[in-house]
């Protein structure tokens, strides 16, 4: 798995490509979608202007990196003897590192999700 940074995996999210994140250990059949009557932007009532499960996970994918962003400004700060406060960069870190251990379970369930219907007898 090549180039697994946030961005690329945002990429892949919003362009629906799941094949680069998902190790295939053998040949997968490719699911043809049925367009079901324009139903883009519904929720379950069928109802206008809620977030795609997409747009969702894509704004997740942002604010983890913007949280990685900071603890890295953070600790470069620290070691720079800009910033004297350890503990304040401590729990940056630690954010940081919890958001990502987090969308990485989620991203490991959508991967299940997505192997669970290629099993899947049409």
């Amino acid at each position: 798995m090549a180039n697994m940074t946030i961005e690329n995996i945002g990429g892949m999210v919003r362009g629906g490509n799941l094949d680069n994140i998902i190790d295939h250990g053998q040949a997968v059949e490719k699911p043809v979608a049925p367009e079901i009557g324009g139903g883009a932007g519904l929720d379950a009532g069928g109802t206008a202007g809620s977030k795609s499960f997409g747009d969702m996970l894509n704004e997740s994918i942002e604010k983890v990196n913007d949280l990685q962003a900071q603890a890295d400004r953070a600790a470069k700060e620290l070691s720079a003897g800009r910033n004297k406060n350890i503990h304040e960069t401590m729990l940056m870190m630690e954010k940081a590192d919890m958001s990502f251990r987090l969308m990485m379970q989620v991203r490991n369930k959508v991967i299940d999700a997505y192997r669970e219907i290629m099993r899947m007898q049409v």
